[in-house]
């Protein structure tokens, strides 16, 4: 973890997501910026969590290690997501290892200090009872697809719903591919078959450990709205 020291860069990063709107206190004084690289640790699994983080650029990825010398991938993040929101309601130490898949620079503020600060900011718990809202339903909403409609679909509703845009290109960021058939539930197998599928058709290309949408409006088509 390295620390920037750039009170310009903080306040364009606040400005960009308008971080302020989170809290009712504008919390500034007491944010820094940090740069994580690629493949190193944001947290460590049962390691006690010492900052909360607002992730601003980057990626990371959020791994579950099991009693059997497992680890499971659960998940992605992105921009604007919060790390150790949930430290503060349950026990500081983390349950995941939380792993930056590219470098990496998030808003953080000490727990110590965080925790007391937002003891009483009806904003700020308002902002993390939607967020984690919306990620239930997200979930909610993934369950029933991979169930109730083909892989194809799957694998285009992922790809839509964490793509990002950088330049004039979306795409989606992959550690590997072996990550993501984990994180859909399937074989390393299938989802090249179904990539290489989007690809004949003109949907995607592969670019090293990306996927670049080629043309959104007939990868689209796959998408299923859930209400």
């Amino acid at each position: 973890m390295k620390i920037i020291n750039s009170s310009n860069l903080l306040k364009k990063y606040i400005e960009l997501y308008n971080i302020n709107a989170i809290f009712s206190d504008n919390l500034e004084k007491y944010m820094s910026l940090y740069q994580f690289k690629k493949g190193e640790h944001l947290f460590t699994s049962s390691e006690k969590v010492n900052y909360f983080f607002l992730l601003v650029s980057g990626g990371t990825k959020i791994v579950l290690n099991l009693e059997n010398g497992k680890s499971l991938l659960i998940d992605y993040s992105k921009p604007l997501e919060m790390l150790g929101e949930m430290e503060i309601i349950n026990s500081p130490y983390s349950k995941y290892d939380i792993i930056a898949t590219e470098d990496t620079t998030v808003i953080g503020i000490s727990m110590s200090i965080f925790s007391k600060l937002i003891e009483d900011d009806p904003k700020f718990w308002k902002y993390l009872y939607n967020s984690t809202l919306n990620k239930l339903q997200a979930t909610v909403n993934s369950n029933i697809i991979s169930s109730s409609y083909s892989f194809e679909h799957v694998l285009a509703n992922y790809i839509i719903a964490h793509s990002v845009e950088k330049g004039d290109k979306i795409l989606l960021e992959s550690t590997s591919f072996n990550d993501l058939s984990q994180i859909l539930g399937t074989s390393y197998r299938h989802l090249n078959r179904v990539l290489k599928k989007f690809i004949d058709k003109g949907l995607i290309i592969k670019d090293n450990r990306r996927i670049i949408v080629v043309d959104y409006e007939k990868l689209s088509k796959y998408y299923i709205e859930l209400y």
